[in-house]
């Protein structure tokens, strides 16, 4: 799923419309109204309710963030609440979100409460310039330590460069020390509309009693009216690799490799990320067609390491790995002997192998006959399909997608994974030449 930092985090301009009424088990229900976008995943066991307002944003992002932080505080954050109430917010490189709980009884107060995201910001300066401080915070809590992030950073900036998710909220300091107060004022102003919107609720409440506090909110017939807004196209930059090293003594020493590809031919986004995941599951293992025997076990190139592939969007997808040499192997031996054992993978999937991981491969899925489970899951799937601008589907349509995996397309994943790319290298630590 997409990358997502949260409060910030936590994840790749637009807020979906969906004309979906889906029954998905007896008292769980994911209900879409017919004339805006308000989402219901009723949770039957959960104590609390939790509502989450939801904005597209084509960035720039660090100023979105920045709006984020000031929406939140003018809305929710200076207010006393509940002991019993949670609330936080994040940005996204494409997507800014704030969310409440509390009791289910409490949800046309919640809906108010949160509502307030929608009114102008009126913070005194200093407390906007406050904001900023915590800015920095936080950009040196998530990245002046994290030598993983900052690696991440750069990487992210190479391989997706000309598209929004090559930007990080984080920013720099020079960019967060100029963030402009007015100019956040009226960036929210033509973002946060409630035609805008996204809302989604979660929890013990049917899809009646949300359009009830909605309704009692004054917000009937304004969210999410809007046009349709999709996610941006992403487009990959001409096939180019690069290394970038991290010459950290302190640091262990390890090789992040990533390449993004271009499909032949789209596929249903879901459906590419369900066969992602089961090839980085085939990939991740030991068995004929694996890594794990030509880097770990046949050979001792490596000590540990973790192979995933991902989709970014209906045609391109990238395949990362993270690698920690074995005693007394250098990088360059380390990188070279991925690549030779991923050509090698990428010829094909031996049969025995598809069949065992897909076997395996069911415990991707909820438990389809446990209703909390199936709650739970979900949730995280509506909210992560909303945070990225995209459409989730029913459970109906979800269990199909199981059913249309094939060896057959998996293999024209590992053939566009071999054929040209874009891809960027990371030496972390001291190299054991």
């Amino acid at each position: 799923m997409r990358r997502t930092i949260l409060k910030l985090l936590p994840l790749p301009t637009g807020i979906f419309l969906l004309f979906l009424m889906l029954v998905f088990h007896p008292g769980l229900a994911f209900n879409q109204t017919s004339d805006n976008r308000i989402l219901t995943v009723a949770q039957p066991e959960l104590p609390q309710v939790s509502v989450h307002i939801v904005f597209a944003h084509d960035g720039p992002a660090l100023q979105m963030h920045y709006v984020e932080h000031l929406s939140w505080l003018n809305a929710v954050g200076s207010q006393d609440h509940p002991k019993d109430r949670d609330t936080n917010a994040w940005t996204t490189d494409l997507a800014v979100g704030y969310w409440l709980s509390g009791k289910p009884e409490d949800l046309p107060d919640l809906l108010r409460t949160l509502a307030g995201v929608f009114e102008p910001i009126t913070l005194p300066d200093d407390f906007a310039g406050q904001e900023k401080t915590i800015l920095r915070r936080e950009y040196d809590l998530r990245l002046v330590d994290n030598i993983n992030r900052q690696a991440a950073t750069v990487m992210n900036a190479f391989l997706y460069q000309g598209n929004a998710i090559a930007t990080s909220p984080l920013g720099t300091p020079e960019q967060i020390a100029a963030l402009d107060y007015d100019a956040a004022r009226a960036l929210h102003d033509a973002t946060h509309l409630p035609q805008n919107a996204t809302l989604v609720v979660v929890g013990n409440i049917t899809d009646g009693q949300v359009q009830e506090a909605v309704a009692a909110a004054g917000l009937a017939g304004k969210i999410g009216t809007e046009t349709q807004i999709t996610p941006p196209d992403f487009n990959l930059a001409p096939a180019e690799t690069r290394v970038f090293t991290f010459d950290d003594p302190a640091a262990a020493p390890r090789m992040i490799w990533r390449k993004v590809v271009t499909l032949k031919q789209p596929v249903n986004f879901d459906l590419l990320e369900t066969q992602t995941a089961l090839l980085g599951d085939i990939l991740d293992t030991n068995l004929p067609g694996g890594l794990a025997g030509p880097l770990r076990y046949d050979a001792f190139i490596t000590r540990r390491f973790s192979v995933s592939v991902i989709a970014l969007d209906e045609r391109h997808i990238e395949l990362r790995l993270s690698a920690a040499p074995d005693r007394g192997v250098s990088f360059a031996r380390l990188q070279a002997a991925f690549e030779t054992a991923l050509a090698i993978s990428e010829q094909n999937i031996p049969p025995a192998t598809w069949e065992r991981v897909r076997e395996r491969f069911k415990t991707y899925w909820p438990d389809w006959n446990d209703k909390k489970e199936v709650g739970n899951w979900m949730a995280d799937y509506v909210l992560n399909r909303v945070q990225n601008l995209r459409i989730p589907l029913g459970k109906a349509e979800l269990r199909q997608l199981d059913v249309q995996l094939a060896r057959d397309d998996l293999n024209e994943l590992l053939l566009a994974l071999a054929g040209p790319g874009r891809t960027a290298v990371a030496f972390i630590g001291k190299d054991q030449k």
